[in-house]
């Protein structure tokens, strides 16, 4: 993939997956390889959390859809190979600044009707902290899924919170 055509986002806009049976199976060792190199990179790309999430719950009974979503993460990270966290460097603050962002996705996975979620936290403007992930119940509305995704990150929040304040 290394001469393939860069793709401008990891995955297609309100992308679904399906475990479909009639679709014709792949080799899933190359598959699984694809994914574990993809969840390694993750470390330094966060934005590709959400995408790698929702391609690994197919792991078990990977398919061809699946394995070319995986390939247009590979052509995206081919376009973009030069991104990463950057941490500046010679701005000091003496008063810490964190801000965080929450969102869900009600009802996004097809297969077990579970909603994803998400949060980001910014220290001072650099990302300090990042999650996406299933939910753990079935959310019967979206402001249920809202709620969750918040109770989740407000538990984040406070275990930064009180990270800071120990290390201070």
């Amino acid at each position: 993939m290394s001469s393939c055509n860069a793709a401008r986002s990891p995955m297609e806009v309100n992308l679904k997956l399906l475990r479909d049976e009639s679709e014709k199976g792949i080799y899933e060792t190359e598959f699984k390889q694809i994914i574990g190199s993809l969840w390694f990179l993750c470390n330094s790309r966060p934005e590709l959390a959400f995408c790698l999430g929702l391609i690994s719950r197919f792991m078990g009974s990977s398919k061809r859809s699946h394995l070319l979503t995986a390939k247009r993460v590979l052509r995206y990270v081919q376009g973009t190979i030069d991104h990463g966290i950057l941490f500046a460097i010679g701005k000091q603050k003496f008063e810490l600044e964190s801000v965080g962002y929450t969102d869900t996705d009600h009802g996004g996975d097809l297969v077990e009707r579970k909603s994803t979620f998400g949060f980001v936290f910014l220290l001072n403007k650099a990302l300090a902290s990042w999650c996406s992930k299933k939910q753990p119940v079935i959310a019967l509305s979206n402001c249920e899924a809202e709620y969750i995704a918040g109770s989740f990150a407000t538990c984040q929040c406070v275990w930064l919170e009180e990270l800071l304040m120990e290390l201070r």
